[in-house]
């Protein structure tokens, strides 16, 4: 069914295409006209002699992500982008999502500070975007990438972002697109070292204290057949209170300093600040066989571990003094402390062949966490006592084997064998004393725990899948792409028990899925410069164990008959190339098919959250961006300006478990959403050639960037309840304006400083965000010439 509405599809889009072709270029025609009076040798990137150099515009073009294999990226369907090392390093950057969130599409929620659960959706569907490193998929069964902010910022060499459905390839998760960020591997001796310190300019507004240290060493050995590199990155923060601490008595009045917020609940406090310790580790080695195979392998353990502190009260005596005889800024479920341990591993093996590739990897991603905080209703209090704790241990372990083989010179076929397995489990103890047995240094193992779980689910998940995919290079200028995966899903042992579910503490039902997700595109060349992509998809993700049985932080209840979430996507756009400008117009639309989502805030009892399936769901828009060289200044660098916008229009078209829905927007999904970029860009690069260049042409080491991220309120229900403005729990309308200076030396040395979200405009995104901050660095990098 799905295969043939696709095909129906495809040709709907086709004759759509037709139809409006004419009105469509005569207005691309005359923006080209104006703009882009420019030959094929005025277009072509001036390069310098320089072989490393010549390679790396190379790789630029070249994209492992959205296809089978490395292709250009102008035959990757849909609307891609590729972020280099340059430009990770001269933008105002403090975590991997900060790298992405400035792309049209992209949304990272709840982007406050130090987040343990970060979440980035593309065109946004929820649990909709795909993440990996280094090509391994970070996904686990609840959904979850807590990895994410770990990985050191500094080990990212280049992020890969596909936008559209791509189950096709990838299976669940990839309805809205691909994220791929890929880290370093040197091919000649190359030393690198990094430190800075960061504050906040007003007491508890943002994180204090920032420390980041950065090393890495890696070299080649026997003809470089050999290469190796080991990174270590450890950052410290002492964060800023970000939630309130909220009075859970029935009456309150009485307590004076206290208020009520616009939601109703009494507000004595705030939650304190998170203090956050990060280090990452990671070891690559790659190995050729010959002179047409490769062995490689990565393995990477990390942590993150924080503590909440200097809790703040306002609650006062007849006084007017500070009232501490009673506790209440523990046991919400927002603070506490924890850890949290990744462990990483991939081998793979790779050989190409007379006009064949072949490949074979295996990978493995394991989580080992704790989190525990106090329990009042026991006395517990934030020196100890009685509390409360969550464990979670989870693997996710992929096998998978891909031959590509060419038919002729026009067409190629990619086939695929995957295999993957799953195991989660999430318990809740109770504690005798919640602050006894800390283990915040991240050493992979849980504490052990005394007596049974009072709480608890988990799961097993086993998956087959196979895929085959057609490339076809008609001419130059002319490409199509044809692929169909099947999934064959089976979750077995699952189970709750305890009052975070509704249902009993028996075996659940098991979940069994089998889908097909085909997927169609065609890219032309125009002419040299302006290309037009159109594709057509269908994509799936299976409900997260989090979004069956929701914590017990807020009001939620649990939905055991959630079922897959199916969608059907299709885009076209167009992009432009010149020295004058690069600008790219896509639209978008996925209509969703037992649409996931939550119903209700999940804020107070009487308004419980719960993730259910409505009958059919729209998202689609528009993407539109920009970049548009404003001066050369030779020796000295350039001066540009990019921008983008993107439009997202979510509603619900049928739900009759809840028809008071329909035409509602979905929730979490922001409308508007834009960013405007400055910069100048310095004649030096550290990242490249791996030093700075010491001919007499390149004298210019300045770089700066002026980013400006806004996007407008959103809901966070399902029945479009009304923005608070200033009240936790809810999206405001979003601003912020980023700045980096920096200035690259002759000898390898790179000095910056950072000024973060410089107006110190204070909005709640579910959380409050940081105000005003700077961040200062010093930067080493050196190879072997």
């Amino acid at each position: 069914m799905i295969i043939l509405f696709s095909i129906k599809m495809l040709i709907k889009l086709i004759l759509f295409l037709g139809l409006t072709m004419k009105n469509y270029c005569i207005i691309t025609m005359f923006c080209v006209s104006q703009i882009l009076h420019a030959n094929q040798d005025d277009i072509t990137l001036s390069l310098d002699s320089n072989t490393d150099e010549v390679k790396s515009y190379i790789i630029d073009n070249v994209i492992a992500t959205g296809s089978p294999i490395a292709s250009d990226i102008s035959k990757i369907p849909g609307n891609v982008s590729i972020i280099n090392k340059q430009n990770i390093t001269q933008m105002p950057n403090m975590k991997p999502a900060d790298i992405v969130k400035r792309l049209a599409g992209v949304y990272v929620q709840r982007d406050t500070g130090f987040n343990p659960r970060p979440s980035i959706r593309i065109r946004g569907i929820n649990y909709g975007t795909l993440i990996m490193l280094d090509g391994v998929i970070l996904s686990d069964l609840e959904g979850e990438t807590r990895i994410l902010n770990q990985i050191s910022l500094y080990d990212v060499e280049r992020v890969e972002v596909a936008r559209g459905a791509f189950s096709s390839l990838y299976g669940t998760n990839a309805i809205g697109g691909v994220i791929n960020f890929i880290t370093s591997m040197p091919n000649k001796l190359q030393l690198e070292a990094i430190a800075g310190y960061g504050s906040e300019f007003q007491k508890n507004t943002a994180n204090r204290n920032v420390l980041r240290f950065y090393g890495s060493v890696g070299n080649a050995f026997l003809d470089k057949k050999l290469r190796t590199k080991i990174s270590v990155g450890i950052n410290s923060d002492g964060g800023y209170p970000n939630f309130p601490a909220v009075y859970g008595g029935n009456n309150g009045s009485n307590l004076m300093g206290s208020f009520v917020d616009k939601v109703g609940r009494r507000i004595i406090g705030d939650g304190g600040r998170r203090d956050t310790i990060i280090w990452d580790t990671r070891a690559k080695i790659e190995y050729d066989i010959g002179d047409t195979s490769m062995l490689s392998s990565m393995f990477s353990i990390s942590n993150h571990s924080y503590d909440y502190k200097d809790f703040t009260s306002y609650l006062k005596d007849g006084h007017n003094i500070i009232n501490t005889d009673k506790d209440y800024f523990v046991g919400s479920g927002f603070g506490g402390y924890g850890s949290y341990t990744h462990i990483i591993g991939n081998v793979s093996y790779s050989s190409e062949f007379d006009e064949a590739f072949f490949k074979v990897s295996l990978s493995s991603v394991n989580l080992l966490s704790f989190w525990q905080d106090a329990d009042l209703t026991k006395g517990g209090n934030r020196f100890g006592g009685p509390g409360t704790t969550q464990d979670i241990n989870t693997s996710s372990n992929y096998l998978d084997f891909l031959y590509n083989f060419s038919i002729n010179n026009i067409h190629s076929i990619s086939t695929a064998l995957q295999f993957r397995y799953y195991y989660l489990i999430q318990e809740n103890y109770s504690l005798t004393d919640w602050r006894k047995d800390t283990n915040l240094i991240g050493i992979p193992i849980l504490p052990k725990r005394e007596g049974e779980s009072f709480r608890a689910y988990g799961s097993q998940a086993i998956v087959a899948s196979g895929y085959v995919n057609l490339d076809s290079n008609w001419m130059d200028n002319l490409s199509t792409s044809f692929g169909l995966r099947y999934d064959y899903w089976q979750n077995f042992e699952s189970f709750s028990k305890g009052t975070s579910s509704s249902a009993s503490s028996q075996n659940q039902k098991p979940l069994q899925t089998q889908q097909f997700s085909p997927k169609a595109s065609i890219n032309y060349n125009i002419t040299s410069y302006w290309l037009m992509k159109a594709s057509v998809g269908s994509g799936f993700r299976m409900p997260t164990l989090r979004e069956i049985f929701p914590l017990n932080a807020g009001e939620f209840r649990s939905n055991t008959d959630l079922k897959p979430e199916v969608g059907l996507s299709f885009e076209f756009g167009t992009e432009l190339q010149s020295k004058y400008a690069n600008l790219s117009l896509y639209y978008f639309q996925t209509e969703l098919f037992d649409m996931i989502y939550r119903s209700g805030s999940g804020i107070t009892v009487n308004d419980p959250g719960i993730f259910k399936n409505a009958g059919y769901g729209r998202i689609n828009g528009v993407e539109v961006s920009a970049i548009i060289p404003i001066y050369d200044f030779g020796t000295w660098g350039s001066l540009s300006l990019e921008g983008n916008y993107t439009l997202t229009n979510s509603k619900i078209i049928k739900n009759s478990a809840d028809p008071s829905s329909i035409g509602k927007y979905l929730p979490d999904i922001p409308i508007h959403m834009g960013n405007v970029a400055l910069h100048l860009s310095s004649a030096k690069t550290l990242d490249y050639i791996g030093k700075t260049n010491n001919d007499t042409n390149y004298i210019g080491g300045v770089y700066a960037s002026l980013w400006a991220h806004f996007a407008s309120e959103f809901f966070n229900d399902s029945r479009n309840s009304p923005v608070l403005s200033n009240t936790f729990g809810y999206y405001e309308a979003q601003f912020s304006l980023n700045a980096k200076l920096g200035y690259i030396f002759d000898r390898g040395f790179d000095i910056s400083m950072q000024f973060l979200n410089i107006t110190n405009n204070r909005y709640y995104d579910f959380y409050i965000v940081q105000g005003a901050s700077f961040y200062a660095q010093l930067r080493y990098k050196w190879n072997v010439k």
